[in-house]
Formats: structure tokens, C-alpha cells, sequence
């Protein structure tokens, strides 16, 4: 024989008029069948930046190729007129020179060189302005590792500077009214900083 419980009516008080909640009668032995919540995740999306043909190794490999007694000093990749350029920097113990390249046809587009000040030659400026681009990680692997502290907004540039000693890939989102920096070790992945500032009118 089963027991039931007696039906309850309850009662609220809500603005104009009243709330009325009937629990229907059930057996006191029923049991409700609990469908547990999973928790929504965040899907980081593939960034167009991270789909270029040209490797940043490959970048820097058409910039040593050209300027020989050169050390690479930054590199960043970067939409422009509709397509992706890397433009490389790097410095001589005399002269330092820039390279806009087409990131998907490896194609020069334009050089420029500059000579240096005197007391930036004689290896000076080159020692202390060069980066590490052995083992470097991809743009895609860069981009991914920003991705763990930035979880939408779209990467407008990507790019390989230097400090202290440190290289490291600077990884820039834009979102609807921020843009998001994050900084992530060139060779070992390991998350560094990150910046949010408001996008000026």
C-alpha cells in the first residue's frame, strides 16, 4: 500500500495580482530522475593569421638569405589591404635593414636599410637587439598558448620581440571596445603577461 502525500497550495504576493504554485500529489516513494548541468566551454575559434602559408622560420630564413652579416632583431606579422605581410627587422654591425614579405607567397615586396649612428656600430646595437629564432614556436602554437588567457576577440598581429634576454611572441586581440596583449616565451610556450587597454575612438 503506498502513502501520498496531501496536495500543498501556496500562496505569493507578486505586484498586482497573486502567484499560484500546485504541487501535484505524488507517492511519498517516488524518486525525480536529477539530469545533472554540465558547465557551457568556451570554444577559442582558428584564427585567419594562424592559416598563412609562409612560416615565421621561413620569414626569417628569406631575411638571413638577403642580409647575410645580419642578426634578426624583431619580426611581426600583420594584415594589411586585405592580405598578410611579416616584415623583419634586423641589424649589421654597420647597417640595419627591414623586409616586407608576403606571407603567403614569400614574395619581397620592399627593403629598406639604414645606416647606424656611430656609437650603435661595431656590433653594439646588434648584440644588444637580437633575438633567439632557434626553436621558436609557430605563429598557430603562439597563438594557441594566448588563446588559454584570452577567450574571444580576433588576433589582429602577431609578433617576435626581445627583452632582458627574453624572446618572446606578443600575441594582440582585438575585441569589441579592447584590444588584449599577451606576451608568451618564443621557445618554451610559458605565458609571460598580459595587457587590456580601451580602443580609442
Amino acid at each position: 500500500m503506498k502513502i501520498y502525500k496531501s496536495t500543498n497550495l501556496i500562496l505569493l504576493a507578486a505586484c498586482s495580482g497573486a502567484l499560484f504554485f500546485n504541487f501535484s500529489t505524488q507517492p511519498a516513494d517516488s524518486q525525480l530522475n536529477v539530469i545533472p548541468t554540465v558547465a557551457a566551454k568556451t570554444v577559442n575559434k582558428t584564427q585567419a593569421i594562424t592559416k598563412v602559408k609562409v612560416t615565421a622560420n621561413q620569414a626569417i630564413k628569406v631575411f638571413t638569405d638577403k642580409y647575410a652579416e645580419t642578426d634578426v632583431k624583431s619580426l611581426s606579422l600583420e594584415k594589411k589591404h586585405d592580405k598578410y605581410y611579416y616584415e623583419v627587422e634586423g641589424v649589421g654591425d654597420k647597417k640595419e635593414h627591414e623586409l616586407k614579405i608576403d606571407a603567403n607567397s614569400k614574395k619581397i615586396i620592399n627593403t629598406d636599410t639604414d645606416t647606424l649612428d656611430p656609437v650603435e656600430q661595431k656590433g653594439v646595437k646588434r648584440t644588444e637587439k637580437k633575438i633567439q629564432t632557434k626553436k621558436l614556436l609557430t605563429v598557430k602554437q603562439a597563438v594557441k598558448a594566448a588563446q588559454k588567457k584570452v577567450k574571444s576577440g580576433t588576433v589582429t598581429e602577431v609578433s617576435l620581440d626581445q627583452s632582458l634576454g627574453i624572446t618572446y611572441w606578443e600575441v594582440n586581440f582585438k575585441q569589441a571596445d579592447k584590444k588584449v596583449e599577451v606576451n608568451i616565451d618564443a621557445q618554451s610556450g610559458k605565458f609571460l603577461s598580459k595587457e587590456t587597454s580601451e580602443i580609442d575612438d
